[in-house]
């Protein structure tokens, strides 16, 4: 009668292992998957109607902002442009070639600006936290527009500052990159959604 084989431990312990990378490596693509289909926009204006754009590329660039209150005291906070599109953005040369025409119908960006605190400049980092579009001059949203296309021509629409409420929270920031919510309504306009901006740095 044949000797039963004993299994060998190591050959199951290295299939068991196996088979437990496997589990979480799928488990890891579908996470990141969700993620990164979680950045889309949903738009509302008498120019596009309502519409949800999956945002194909975002960018986000600092500039300095400078106040001069009622005594002539002048002031300065980070002021970061914020761009966010359902098409590839050309991020070659900042907001010159951002802003440039679009070439379809189709195509729309979103475009806004967050204040930084006072004493901040183009230099400092953006800083997770709630940015209001009813704060006095820091921590704010503010220059909010959608441009769409029609007719051969882009269509540019500014969410009026003085009726503007809601917005735009910042859940993660870095020298690299900024996430975050936006939730912002002025009128009869609405721009609502999540981005990912990659921070542009000048050379």
């Amino acid at each position: 009668m044949p000797r039963q084989r004993k299994p060998n431990p190591v050959a199951t312990a290295i299939g068991s292992l196996s088979g437990l990378i496997l589990i979480v490596s799928l488990l890891l693509f579908v996470g990141c998957g969700k993620s990164a289909g979680g950045n889309s926009v949903h738009v509302k204006s008498p120019a596009t109607g309502e519409k949800d754009l999956p945002v194909k590329s975002s960018y986000a660039y600092a500039v300095t902002k400078t106040f001069t209150d009622i005594n002539n005291k002048i002031t300065m906070a980070s002021a970061y442009n914020v761009y966010a599109a359902n098409y590839d953005l050309d991020a070659a040369n900042f907001a010159m070639t951002m802003d440039k025409p679009m070439t379809s119908d189709d195509q729309i960006r979103v475009t806004f600006s967050l204040i930084g605190d006072e004493g901040t400049n183009d230099k400092s980092p953006l800083k997770a936290g709630t940015y209001s579009a009813k704060a006095d001059k820091h921590m704010k949203v503010e220059s909010v527009g959608i441009v769409s296309r029609k007719g051969g021509a882009d269509n540019k629409v500014w969410l009026d500052r003085s009726t503007l409420t809601g917005e735009v929270k910042v859940t993660s920031a870095s020298a690299d990159s900024i996430s975050g919510d936006i939730d912002v309504t002025a009128g009869d306009t609405t721009v609502k959604g999540s981005f990912t901006a990659k921070v542009l740095k000048r050379k």
